[in-house]
């Protein structure tokens, strides 16, 4: 007969089974699906002794296998080698290394034992690691409430498994970013708060500094945050008054802050450069309207002003200044210090809520939209597992700024009012658990700050959607929490916040409707086109207000001029138009861009167009791009149309991707500006200007 104990311990044990089982379906059944690299690989494998077994195509495909350097004569000096790093290289600490160097153990013993070749390395490994991680902090989040009501407890359920194993999250394990390590640290911690809080142990407190440890050095911009929660961590004092209790919370608590003050000592000066050189030049002076004044503010010679908008990531002969020049680094990198910058936005309120803002937009998807997540098919985004990250975006809840901002500021009265509160009240300041209950809620604030504002504070707004990472979870979160908390009122606070977050949901989806025409027939139909713009003169530029077929832009290149795709437009999909029809269509001189590769064909610009994913930046910096211009009778929507251009499915638009001669961007279903290859197959929506 089991005991009621014994039931307590099925659903947390249940729950963590689950998670783990789901985490590996999401990765392996079907094709195997991760995330490609975006040039941040390099660097790990070669600290880890490590690199591609092919290395085609690795910014676009999912890689599975790498290969291992193994050096000595004994199974013991192969393992002790496994576990080194690279030393002639300038590398920097990190904990992730512990966890891939595991990995590189567990390859290592299997190829043994199943006799083939000792330096193959499977990234599957090291997913393993990390589901076992996810699923240990499920573990403990389900223990925290195995003696709660069963609607909380199936609450707890639901919401883990739809919103923490959502494809967004999991398929991060299947690389060797740090996002993975970071976001089940994350976990781990929350659910070492809650059992602590539960009841708090020594070994659960210093099982919650390791995990703070391997956070922080997880993505080293996470360092400022760990500290402040290693400081808030004394808040565990409150729940136990023994002495040995106490002094173990202080060892940890030193412990935890010199290892995580190593790591940020651990940083090679080539990171500082690279963020600092972001965080001002494509951060706080991108798009400035007085670039003089602003270097000016900053202490920075104004013959260095053509380097405003450019980011770290460019080709090296796109900097109208050689920016690794002795002088270069005695009068910027010398000179500029993050505190420089925090000072210069300090001066700047306005444009750095602005920034702030975009950057939240930026953090609506889960998943890192310039990765390919197939082993085969380049660029190819994979659905599986993922209603999480389809709410996310098709809501527009937990991106939109001013929900966040208000919610933020809102959160942040409400924490500090209590803390009020109960430092005036004696008697309920003598209630551990209340003031640890605070501290809690001081940590998911402040992270919730730093983690909007950091990431333009410290790397500007180059390759934001990654870097907005940290926030997204912290968002998720934050919303888990709040619907546990729905969950658990009475039916008349339920009504009451389900109905405040419908009707915030509804009123930001509503858009005016477009003015709609009838012009021309396709296919023996009258072809409906929506007005995108009224020129003075009186005429219109069209959009068909669907897809009119689904077909490849070209079989080789993403040159527009020469497509297949511009030609099939002013030929046979014209064959219906009247004389008419086609005498009212105007040219349009259209401006298009160029890739890297053929910035040689340029009539004006300085720069490869960068990348952004979402509607209201996709042609941020677009004004400055190599472009070329050609005059079009049919054509397809360009960058100008993105911010009032409604989805209406997956189809081409009107901008090569900058860095790849085969790759043309695409809108996506669910709103997302994406790249692909040329000759992969989607829809067609048809622009016109007609008098």
């Amino acid at each position: 007969m089991i005991s009621l104990k014994d039931n307590k311990r099925i659903f947390p044990l249940a729950g963590a089974i689950i998670v783990f089982l789901l985490s590996f379906f999401v990765l392996y059944m079907g094709d195997n699906i991760g995330l490609s690299d975006n040039g941040d690989f390099r660097r790990v494998l070669i600290v880890n002794n490590m690199e591609y077994k092919n290395e085609d195509n690795y910014y676009y495909l999912f890689n599975q296998d790498y290969k291992m350097k193994i050096e000595g004569d004994t199974f013991w000096e192969k393992v002790s080698y496994l576990c080194k790093n690279n030393t002639e290289e300038e590398i920097y600490s990190s904990p992730q290394f512990i966890i891939i160097k595991a990995s590189k153990v567990m390859n290592f013993l299997v190829n043994t034992l199943l006799v083939r070749d000792e330096t193959s390395y499977d990234i599957a490994y090291l997913a393993f690691i990390y589901i076992v991680m996810l699923s240990m902090a499920a573990w403990g989040i389900f223990t925290f409430f195995d003696s709660e009501k069963l609607k909380l407890k199936i609450a707890v359920f639901v919401i883990f498994i739809i919103m923490f194993c959502d494809a967004g999250y999991i398929m991060y394990f299947n690389s060797f970013y740090g996002e993975p390590l970071q976001y089940v640290s994350l976990m781990m911690l929350v659910a070492l708060g809650l059992l602590i809080y539960k009841r708090p142990t020594i070994p659960k407190i210093a099982c919650f500094f390791v995990s703070l440890y391997f956070f922080a050095g997880s993505k080293l911009a996470n360092v400022p945050y760990a500290v402040i929660v290693s400081l808030l961590a004394f808040s565990f004092v409150f729940l136990r008054n023994d002495k040995l209790y106490r002094i173990g919370i202080a060892v940890s608590v030193i412990l935890a802050a010199a290892c995580i003050a190593n790591l940020y000592m651990s940083i090679p000066a080539w990171m500082h450069n690279d963020t600092t050189y972001q965080s001002v030049f494509f951060g706080a002076l991108k798009d400035t309207k007085t670039p003089e004044k602003d270097l000016k503010q900053f202490g920075i010679d104004e013959k260095y002003a053509p380097l405003i908008n450019t980011n770290a990531y460019m080709e090296r002969d796109e900097y109208p200044i050689d920016i690794n020049t002795p002088e270069f680094q005695k009068d910027f990198y010398d000179k500029i210090s993050k505190g420089d910058i925090l000072f210069f936005y300090m001066r700047h309120p306005i444009r750095f809520t602005h920034k702030v803002a975009a950057s939240i937009e930026d953090a609506s998807s889960l998943r890192p939209l310039n990765t390919g997540n197939s082993k085969t098919v380049l660029m190819y985004h994979s659905n599986r597992y993922s209603a999480w990250s389809k709410i996310r975006v098709a809501s527009k809840f937990l991106y939109n700024p001013i929900v966040i901002f208000i919610i933020a500021i809102i959160m942040t009265a409400y924490v500090v009012l209590v803390h009020i509160y109960l430092m005036r009240n004696k008697k309920a300041t003598s209630d551990g658990k209340r003031l640890y209950l605070i501290m809690a809620m001081y940590v998911l604030i402040v992270g919730l700050w730093i983690n909007m504002c950091l990431p333009i504070l410290g790397n500007g707004e180059a390759d934001i959607m990654k870097h907005m990472f940290l926030f997204t979870n912290f968002m998720d979160v934050l919303f888990a929490a709040i619907i546990m908390a729905v969950v658990n009122m009475r039916t008349g606070g339920k009504i009451v916040s389900v109905s405040i977050i419908m009707a915030l949901v509804i009123g930001l989806q509503i858009r005016p409707p477009k003015e709609t025409v009838e012009f021309g027939t396709f296919d023996g139909k009258p072809i409906k086109w929506e007005v995108m713009r009224t020129y003075e003169d009186g005429s219109k530029e069209l959009v068909t207000k669907n897809c009119v077929t689904e077909m490849a832009f070209d079989n080789e290149n993403n040159m527009w001029e020469t497509s297949n795709l511009r030609q099939w437009l002013n030929s046979d999909f014209i064959t219906e138009f009247t004389m008419d029809e086609l005498a009212r269509i105007e040219p349009q001189h259209n401006e298009v861009m160029l890739t890297y590769n053929d910035r040689g064909l340029a009539v004006s610009g300085t720069h490869t167009h960068y990348w952004r994913a979402t509607r209201k930046t996709v042609a941020d910096l677009s004004e400055s791009a190599y472009k070329y211009y050609v005059d079009d009778m049919i054509y397809i929507p360009t960058l100008d149309m993105m911010k009032n251009i409604d989805v209406k499915g997956s189809y081409w638009i009107l901008c090569p991707y900058g860095y790849n001669d085969k790759m043309q961007r695409f809108m996506q279903s669910d709103g997302y500006i994406l790249h692909t290859n040329v000759d992969n197959k989607y829809g067609v929506r048809a622009a016109v200007r007609i008098k």
